[in-house]
């Protein structure tokens, strides 16, 4: 479990960083 949820928020964080790359494009 303790594995699965370190993936997650791993993806998780690798998306709001694109996410905010995206934003600062658009700047």
């Amino acid at each position: 479990m303790a594995v699965v949820a370190y993936v997650v928020l791993t993806v998780a964080v690798f998306a709001v960083l694109g996410y905010l790359q995206k934003l600062v494009e658009k700047l």
